[in-house]
């Protein structure tokens, strides 16, 4: 029978040799891995010497140049925007290191993003585009003017919005696209700019997290039509804890956002005291701000050469390290590194809560990098937003993890990173893939088991990342750098799914092809099969499952697992009333709801898996 090949994303699941998946000790918690630093001495987290002991260099750090600052002003008893001279100084200030005519100085990078947007009228019915995939001060301010945050995926190795979504996502009501330059890596302006100059919208650059970055040797912030900065405690360049700026070269809206600051008194009008045009609010920048604020400004560039001096430091440090993938950086662009954000590689062996947690144990400041997706966060999530999937977020989700490389930051620290990240990383290859293939007959069994018993599933009862055995189980063969994983497709599945004929790992990932379909023959053509468990998991472990000429979950055992690794990242419990998620169980297993009721790719996966398990 001829054959197509699928090429698809692989991550392997955490896996305890000498226990069960599911087990937990007297305590309550899960045992320790034995494929977290194995080879190598004993983890921190289980009890071994750490790498390190010493703090980690603080960030930032005020020196007595920007305690002399604060002082003149607090002396001076001018200490607002309205009596002082600081605030108009930091806003020419950084105008001029951006080369834009306008800074308008705010409390914060959220006012600023929300004073732009009332400017540009944005309002009840519009609809503003927003990565999945981001700090939440990205998307509130357009809730603040009761428009609809429209939610779209972000490309895979930048993590910044994606043009291919964000064109999928434009309708007649959008009025804006904030384009985030993500951990201080641009966008791909020249895409979104492309798609929102044909239809008259805004692009917003919100570059909270990009101070310096540049794209196409341009500066990030001057290429929309404004650019929006955070001056927050730990950003590249601070204003004392708080504010921020919005920066432009439109006279109009630059007039219209400093009115907008300030209660919505025109400056024209000052001699008319307490008169306000508009609906306006108090988003000054303070005197001591601004103070702070010019004294960091002059050592930017500093700040910025240390830090990708850093990155490029640590990168050649983790550069044969296959378990951590280390930043991309675009051809076109120079990052900033405002934070340094690894992706946890397939051959980790474990899950990043696992890798994270021993990391730290290390002595090594690691934490999660936005755990949870913009749509699947309840103020959006409630409110009936985020309905349509963003798959890459929602895998980044489970992969992210954030190392610093701050100015303070010194070689001899990120060596600590380095060794300590080698220490808790599983060994790569064949021999961690053989010790999960050795368990995987059990680990399906006991998803079945749970599923067969099971009316309401419960999704924190039954790891979606189990499924991820059957992967191995299945023996597909990986690639030469053991990343990804050729899978031997017939020609009628490959018909019948409507494949291509191969798929790269980014084509797969930007795709939703598969769940889409999946979706569809759910409605349509699922139904269970009456399969012996030991025929079943005999089938499983012999790859028999692509034979079209007899009865069997073969076939759509095999695109049911490919979808699951679309959903892996999914965290949100499997029974939510939102979903309409219900199985009831009268003779057979059977959908209470309209399968494309379910918006959530791991929600349509387990119900194709309850349709098939054995009972």
């Amino acid at each position: 029978m001829a054959h197509r090949v699928l090429l698809l994303a692989y991550r392997p699941v955490a896996h305890c040799r000498s226990h069960h998946i599911l087990s937990v000790n007297e305590e309550g918690r899960r045992p320790p891995c034995d494929n977290l630093g194995v080879g190598g001495e004993e983890l921190a987290i289980n009890g071994g010497p750490k790498v390190r002991e010493r703090p980690y260099p603080p960030w930032p750090v005020l020196g007595d140049e920007d305690v002399g600052a604060v002082t003149d002003v607090l002396r001076s008893g001018k200490l607002t925007q309205l009596t002082g001279h600081h605030v108009a100084a930091f806003e020419e200030a950084f105008a001029s290191w951006q080369g834009v005519n306008h800074c308008v100085a705010t409390s914060s990078g959220t006012t600023a993003i929300h004073t732009v947007l009332v400017a540009l009228g944005v309002g009840p019915g519009d609809e503003v585009i927003v990565p999945a995939h981001t700090f939440i001060a990205s998307a509130t301010p357009v809730l603040h003017q009761r428009a609809r945050p429209v939610f779209a995926d972000v490309d895979p190795r930048t993590f910044c919005i994606s043009p291919d979504s964000v064109a999928d996502r434009i309708t007649e009501r959008t009025k804006a696209i904030i384009a985030v330059h993500l951990n201080g890596h641009p966008a791909d302006l020249d895409a979104l700019l492309t798609l929102a100059k044909s239809q008259g919208i805004a692009v917003i650059e919100d570059a909270a997290q990009a101070h310096g970055a540049l794209y196409k040797g341009q500066k990030v912030g001057t290429v929309g039509l404004a650019g929006c900065f955070s001056f927050w405690e730990d950003k590249i360049v601070t204003t004392g804890g708080e504010g921020g700026c919005a920066i432009t070269n439109d006279d109009d809206l630059a007039e219209r956002m400093r009115r907008i600051r300030h209660h919505g008194e025109r400056a024209v009008e000052r001699e008319r005291s307490y008169y306000h045009a508009e609906l306006g609010y108090n988003y000054r920048m303070s005197s001591l701000q601004a103070a702070t604020g010019l004294v960091q400004l002059g050592r930017l560039e500093e700040y910025l050469e240390a830090r990708r001096r850093n990155a490029t430091y640590l990168t050649d440090r983790l550069t044969e390290s296959v378990a951590v993938e280390t930043p991309f950086a675009a051809d076109e662009c120079v990052h900033s590194y405002y934070k340094y954000i690894c992706r946890l590689g397939p051959q980790a062996g474990t899950a990043i809560e696992r890798f994270v947690d021993a990391l730290a144990a290390e002595g090594i400041p690691v934490s999660r990098r936005y755990p949870t997706p913009l749509p699947q966060q309840p103020v959006f999530r409630d409110a009936g937003y985020g309905k349509q999937p963003c798959p890459v977020a929602e895998r980044l989700s489970g992969e992210l993890f954030t190392l610093l490389v701050h100015p303070t930051v010194t070689l001899d620290d990120l060596g600590d990173v380095a060794t300590a990240i080698r220490k808790v990383s599983a060994p790569a290859g064949a021999s961690a893939q053989a010790r999960i293939r050795e368990d995987a007959p059990q680990a399906i069994q006991g998803i079945l088991e749970r599923l067969s018993r099971a009316v309401f599933i419960n999704k924190e009862d039954v790891q979606n990342r189990l499924v991820e055995f059957c992967l191995t189980a299945l023996g597909w063969r990986l690639d030469a750098t053991n990343t990804q994983v050729w899978v031997p497709i017939s020609q009628q599945m490959a018909n019948l799914w409507g494949l291509p004929s191969a798929q790269t790992k980014r084509d797969y990932v930007l795709s939703s092809r598969a769940v889409q379909v999946l979706h569809i023959e759910a409605k349509h053509k699922w139904r269970r099969f009456a399969v012996d468990l030991d025929t079943f998991l005999d089938r499983i472990n012999r790859g028999d499952w692509d034979d079209t000429r007899r009865e069997g979950p073969n076939r759509e055992l095999g695109v049911l697992l490919w979808a699951a690794q679309e959903a892996d990242a999914r965290r949100a419990a499997l029974i939510d009333e939102k979903r309409l998620l219900v199985f009831e169980r009268n003779g057979d297993w059977r959908l209470a709801r309209e399968v494309d009721l379910f918006v959530d790719p791991i929600d349509r996966v387990w119900a194709a898996f309850m349709l098939l398990a054995p009972h």
